[in-house]
């Protein structure tokens, strides 16, 4: 972690997919647990108080539920990825992680679940000092 890192994290996002190989998946869609940390850089929000220099959380919300509302996924696998990747081109961020649970998917198990992250380089944002 970079000294000017801010890490955002969206714990518990609650939202639903058509996800799944089983028949019963097809026919539905089903609840998904997710859990999202993000690394920004976080140098200019901190010291301008201005939304415009860090990532909004609703418009990251937006964007997977646009994906999620965009076609079938069979695997967990997959579907971590595409989201990281919407995330990855529509977001500053240097760095993701998610974790994406189906509480549905084994009758015998609380739930299952897949983590994935991914890394991008991005040119570092500085402050300037007023003065």
């Amino acid at each position: 972690m970079s000294t000017d890192d801010c890490l955002i994290r969206l714990e518990g996002l609650a939202l639903d997919a058509s996800i799944g190989i089983y028949a019963h998946e097809l026919a539905a869609r089903q609840p998904l647990e997710i859990d999202l940390l993000l690394a920004i850089d976080g140098t200019l929000a901190a010291r301008s108080d201005d939304i415009r220099h860090t990532v909004d959380y609703d418009q990251v919300v937006d964007c997977l539920e646009e994906l999620l509302a965009s076609r079938h996924f069979n695997l967990l696998e997959n579907l971590s990825q595409a989201m990281l990747d919407a995330i990855g081109a529509r977001f500053p961020v240097r760095r993701a992680e998610i974790t994406i649970a189906k509480p549905l998917a084994v009758p015998k198990a609380r739930r299952v679940s897949v983590s994935r992250s991914c890394e991008w380089k991005r040119e570092t944002i500085k402050a300037v000092a007023a003065g």
